[in-house]
């Protein structure tokens, strides 16, 4: 379970993922992908999870055809993968990534809004010894970035973005397969950190989020439903009423 969280006008807000019961601690809290319902008003939150106990062969055995094919196809193409992890991401680490992420939008034709909230959750994330940041690059030029929210026994799959526009010398496939070497990579890496599982973040269906989980599947990972709730503990009702918009914010 990993619990993190930051102060509001007095109050504790507090992001709790992978709960099995409800938290005695007092403020507005959101459990996020919990283990068993929380609640009266709990939601199922569909997603997929790779074993990382398994050995790195075992592991890469679960792809797709295709999906071993891209990743082999990634280290000819000379792609190189870098790590970040908890209190040794940077301000400038992060300010890089949020460039990128809203530039990936950005190429995608939507504004993205959120920069500023983006930043200041990945640094309260990081200053918990919460999350990662990878990145896959060629002839050091950047071609994708992942993100992950971690606790003890996973690494939660937080965002991902390609640059599909890097220049005339770098094909949008080898974007792509540098995209799945990296994920076959992040597993490795988490495995030697000692995470027993990878969480891809959801796995939903309908327009284009159905096209990302396919993605997803072809790693082999297994169906898993969680519960996501709010709850407030100690917190008067007209206060928690006026906080709502912020907790959904969080994990966002």
């Amino acid at each position: 379970m990993l619990i993190v969280s930051k102060k509001h006008h007095g109050i504790n807000i507090i992001d709790c993922w992978y709960a099995e019961r409800a938290l005695k601690q007092s403020g507005v809290i959101r459990y996020q992908e919990a283990l068993k319902p929380i609640g009266e008003k709990s939601v199922e939150f569909q997603t997929l999870v790779s074993d990382l106990t398994e050995d790195a062969e075992a592991i890469l055995s679960r792809f797709t055809k295709n999906c071993r094919y891209e990743v082999r196809r990634a280290e000819r193409e000379r792609v190189e993968c870098s790590y970040l992890y908890g209190k040794e991401i940077t301000h400038d680490d992060i300010a890089q990534f949020v460039d990128f992420f809203e530039d990936f939008w950005q190429s995608k034709g939507v504004h993205y809004a959120e920069k500023e909230k983006c930043r200041a959750l990945i640094e309260q994330y990081a200053a918990a010894g919460a999350f990662a940041i990878t990145k896959a690059t060629v002839d050091g030029k950047i071609l994708v970035y992942h993100t992950y929210i971690v606790d003890e026994d996973r690494a939660r799959l937080y965002q991902s973005a390609s640059q599909f526009r890097v220049d005339e010398t770098i094909s949008s496939n080898v974007v792509g397969f540098a995209n799945r070497y990296l994920h076959y990579q992040d597993m490795l890496w988490f495995k030697e950190f000692g995470k027993e599982q990878y969480d891809w973040g959801g796995a939903g269906t309908g327009g284009e989020v159905e096209s990302i989980t396919k993605f997803k599947e072809s790693f082999g990972g297994e169906p898993v439903t969680y519960y996501n709730a709010e709850g407030t503990k100690g917190v008067l009702p007209g206060v928690y009423k006026g906080l709502t918009g912020l907790i959904g914010k969080l994990g966002k």
